[in-house]
């Protein structure tokens, strides 16, 4: 509908400083961990691991295969095939037509770059769900019919603020970690693993509702602009 779907997974890994030595790449058996199954093991830190009653097979320590997050996305890009399909229907039996596209507040140059492993793997937030996009109009007369702003296309200023907004919230999960990663390895001052997973909670609700907080905002300057034009 909107053209092939080309989105990728970022290539760039999180590492923490103080566990560089436990690599994301798979354990013995075969499975990926964020802490290395062999940790548990250690005297110092196993014990840890074991008192905050975390094991290695806890489901927030697996970590993902490329192939669970294109099974992610692709279905992320079906459930936006079919909201969009129903949204231009129901607006064209109001209306008597209309064809609207989505717009990504989070755009694909971000999915796409260097923090997009930040967004998929660490926030398990997915571009093309309802909190990051717009549907707008694709032709003059959709606008006048159904009072939708129209399509613009790409537009870098939007680009920018979110790309420094993606960028703060990276450093603010890496600094959980950070602290985590000195409680993991025996340290003063770190974080539980259930103080690091709430804040990761919350980050993840504050991303999403700021998102969804700039949709009118951006609709409203389209409006204004096109109404200029």
């Amino acid at each position: 509908m909107f053209g092939r779907r080309k989105i990728t997974v970022g290539k760039k890994e999180f590492s923490l400083a103080e566990i560089k030595e436990m690599r994301p790449t798979p354990d013995s058996d075969g499975v990926t961990r964020v802490l290395s199954k062999e940790l548990w093991n250690d005297p110092k830190i196993g014990s840890l691991l074991r008192e905050t009653g975390f094991t290695p097979d806890d489901p927030r320590n697996i970590k993902r295969s490329e192939e669970d997050y294109i099974a992610l996305i692709d279905a992320s890009w079906k459930r936006l095939e079919e909201r969009a399909e129903i949204f231009n229907r129901e607006m064209t039996e109001r209306h008597g037509y209309c064809r609207a596209v989505p717009f990504f507040i989070i755009d694909r140059p971000i999915w796409e770059g260097d923090h997009g492993a930040f967004l998929y793997a660490s926030m398990e937030l997915a571009a093309f769900d309802d909190w990051n996009v717009l549907m707008l109009a694709a032709d003059g007369r959709t606008k006048k019919l159904c009072g939708l702003a129209g399509y613009p296309g790409p537009v870098p200023a939007i680009t920018q603020t979110m790309t420094e907004r993606v960028i703060a919230w990276q450093a603010r999960l890496e600094s959980a970690l950070e602290a985590f990663g000195i409680t993991a390895t025996g340290g003063q001052g770190g974080i539980t693993q259930e103080q690091y997973q709430a804040e990761k909670n919350a980050l993840r609700q504050e991303i999403v509702d700021y998102v969804v907080s700039m949709k009118p905002r951006i609709v409203n300057e389209l409006l204004r602009i096109q109404s200029e034009a």
